[in-house]
Order: structure tokens, then sequence, then C-alpha cells
């Protein structure tokens, strides 16, 4: 799954929180959501160590800093859904 597409999901689970309706976020769904996050930035590391141009090099550690950025809120997602 491309990143854009699992901040759009977890932008969407953040537009619910704030709209009162947390208990309809599962958190085996914020779960899942964290695993193709953890899997995207192992993928991207392993991508980074085998590119050569600086272009290509300044793309993918901007893609990892926006994953782990990611990873964080869902973090916090989770434990707020989870309480």
């Amino acid at each position: 799954m491309k990143l854009g597409k699992i901040t759009e999901k977890l932008d969407d689970y953040f537009s619910r929180l704030e709209g009162g309706k947390a208990k309809k976020i599962k958190p085996s769904h914020v779960e899942k959501v964290i695993a193709k996050l953890h899997t995207k930035q192992r993928l991207l590391n392993e991508e980074l160590l085998d590119a050569d141009k600086p272009s290509k090099r300044d793309r993918l550690e901007s893609k990892l800093t926006t994953a782990r950025k990611q990873i964080e809120r869902a973090e916090w997602l989770l434990a707020k859904v989870s309480s």
C-alpha cells in the first residue's frame, strides 16, 4: 500500500476522533495501519541502502521521515481508542 493511502486512512480516523465518533474506530484497524507503516518503513530503508543518486536518496529520506511521523500519529491514536 502506498504511503499516501495509509496517511489518508489515518486522516480519516483522526476526522472520526474529532467528530466524536472514536467508538467506531477499532484498535485492530489502527494496529493494521501501524503494521503497514512499519513494513513501508522497512522497505524504504532497504531501498535507501541501494540508492545511488543523491536525488533519490533525498526523496527516500523524505518518505522515511513521513513514515516515522505517521507511525507516531498512529500510535497516539491507538492509545486514544484503546482507553
